[in-house]
Order: structure tokens, then C-alpha cells, then sequence
């Protein structure tokens, strides 16, 4: 649904309204991608939860990074819509389904799509761009994150200047959706049987696991839990050749990057919220933890890390 409908508006300025945690974001970047490569010549900015603005920081092909924050006082809330009306929009795409696309003065506004049961978030979110002028397309470029240089080399000294090494988030931000640690450990045995090195990725929350993993198997596994901003994280999923995961923001990063993935689920529907990339397989036994068989998992690894 669109107002003031115009097929040949001259789009100057884009508004993306995107989500708040990581993975939801991540959901959305193809998105921002399709929206850069149609529109090459406008300003496209963005407005992102505090968790995930990150992923934007010193990104030359993004215009203004808006953080939206929900405690914010009805004073604050007011001048923040003010400043985003004073830029005089062309199109606003609302993926969070605020009230903005009602009091911001764009000439096309894209409405939710009710239709579309069972289809992947992702391709939901991109389903959005339908309606728009000129021809959207899913694009190959990544240009929602920008890893300079200096992230990048920042992420090699972290892993010791590795590359090819295995990729594994064992956190999740619902406790339901961790695997067992045992199962963690029986996996990555394996993997440093092969060969391989094992990088371990989280936040904070997810340094006492990771603590665990280290004493139990110290030779070859890094433990950058907590020790990385959100580009660095990104930089350092470039550089794996596997990941494995657990339903997580890691996980969508790494279909972002199209990186061969294992993705453990229990009670979240892969069908909607599962891996994307071109080479991943999702592991479900149960629908209401994590009980996937170590040797699924293990097999899927053999499979992937070749």
C-alpha cells in the first residue's frame, strides 16, 4: 500500500526503519542491499535499535544512522520525529511497524503485507520493496556493513591471523535455545581432530560457557567472547570456513555472509528464522529445547568442512 504513489519520483532520500536485537537487523540487510543498488544516487539512512547500530558505524553508503531508543520521554520522542520530517523523505520503509509512516511527510510509504505465511523473515522484509519505483532486486553487494581495513585487521590480530578456522557461538539470548555444553565439546573434539581451529563468538553473557569450553579443550580454540564491537564480529565470520550455531544473531550474520552453517534449533521454526545461506543445514529434533544428536551434528560438519 502506498501513498502519493509516483512512478517517476526522483528518489533523493530513503528512510529504512530497521529492528533492534542483532539478528533481527541482520534479517534486514538484504534489504538496505536491494534499496543501495536501485537507488545508487540517493542518501539512505537508517534508524536501528542502540543493540545494533553498531553494525552501521563509518559506513560510507549509509546516510545518517538514527538510533531509536524506547526509553526515550514523550519530549524526546517528539523532537526525534520532528528531525526525521525536517529531511523531507521520498520513501520510508517501515519494517518495525511504527506510527512513523503516518506523520512522516514521504511520497511513497510501504505498508506490512499481511499475506505470506510460512515464507522466511528475510524474504518477508524484502517482499516490502514490491511496491516500489524503479526495479528492486536482490543484490550481491553487501553493502550494509563496511569493514574497513582496520576492522579487518583488527579481527586477524584477534584470531591470531588465522583464516579457515571453525566458527561456533554456542550462546543464545533464550536459554531454550542453547544446545548442551556436552554436545559442544563432543563437536569441537572433532573438529580439532580434523584440523581445524575453533573460534568461539558471543557477547558477554556467553563468557562462561566459552570459559568452560577453553579449560576442557585448551590446543586450538580462541575464545573471543566479549572481546568483540559488532564489525569486528562480522570481520572475523569473513575469515571462518564453517559456522556453527545456535539459533542466534551470529547465525544470521553468517548467512549474511554466505559461509557454510549448521544451525541448532528447538523451539523457533527454521522455516521462518533459519539459516540462509547458500550451503547451511538447520538440525531440529524437538520443539521445545535444543536436543539435537551430537552425531547429526557432527556428520553435518564432515559434510560442510571440506
Amino acid at each position: 500500500m502506498l501513498f502519493k504513489p509516483s512512478r517517476s519520483l526522483k528518489v533523493k532520500r530513503v528512510l529504512l526503519v530497521s529492528l533492534s536485537n542483532i539478528g533481527d537487523v541482520v534479517l534486514t540487510f538484504p534489504v538496505f542491499d536491494a534499496l543501495r543498488a536501485a537507488y545508487p544516487d540517493a542518501i539512505i539512512d537508517i534508524v536501528a535499535g542502540q543493540k545494533a547500530a553498531g553494525f552501521f558505524d563509518r559506513n560510507p553508503r549509509v546516510g545518517r544512522v538514527i538510533v531509536y531508543d524506547k526509553g526515550m520521554s514523550v519530549a524526546r520522542i517528539l523532537a526525534w520525529v520532528g528531525d526525521l520530517r525536517r529531511q523531507r523523505y521520498d520513501i520510508v520503509i517501515d519494517l518495525r511497524n511504527t506510527f512513523l509512516p503516518f506523520v512522516l511527510s514521504a511520497d511513497i510509504v510501504t505498508f506490512p503485507c499481511f499475506s505470506g505465511g510460512g515464507m522466511h523473515m528475510k524474504d518477508k522484509h524484502f517482499a516490502r520493496l514490491a511496491s516500489l519505483p524503479g526495479k528492486i532486486v536482490p543484490s550481491s553487494v553487501r553493502s550494509a556493513i563496511f569493514l574497513s581495513s582496520a576492522v579487518r585487521g583488527a579481527a586477524a590480530r584477534l584470531v591470531g591471523g588465522k583464516e579457515g578456522f571453525v566458527l561456533v557461538a554456542a550462546g543464545a539470548a533464550d536459554q531454550k535455545k542453547r544446545w548442551h555444553e556436552q554436545g559442544f565439546l563432543q563437536m569441537i573434539r572433532h573438529i580439532r581432530a580434523r584440523g581445524f581451529d575453533v573460534a568461539l563468538v558471543g557477547d558477554r553473557n556467553d563468557q562462561e560457557v566459552a570459559g568452560r569450553i577453553l579449560k576442557a579443550i585448551p590446543d586450538g580454540v580462541i575464545d573471543l567472547c566479549g572481546r568483540t564491537t559488532l564489525l569486528e564480529l562480522a570481520a572475523v565470520v569473513e575469515r571462518a570456513s564453517l559456522a556453527i550455531t545456535n539459533d542466534s544473531g551470529v547465525m544470521h550474520l553468517a548467512s549474511y555472509f554466505d559461509k557454510p552453517l549448521i544451525a541448532l534449533f528447538g523451539p523457533t521454526d527454521p522455516a521462518l528464522y533459519g539459516p540462509w545461506s547458500a550451503r547451511c543445514v538447520a538440525l531440529r529434533k524437538s520443539l521445545s529445547v535444543v536436543d539435537v544428536d551430537p552425531a547429526d551434528v557432527i556428520a553435518s560438519v564432515d559434510e560442510l568442512l571440506c
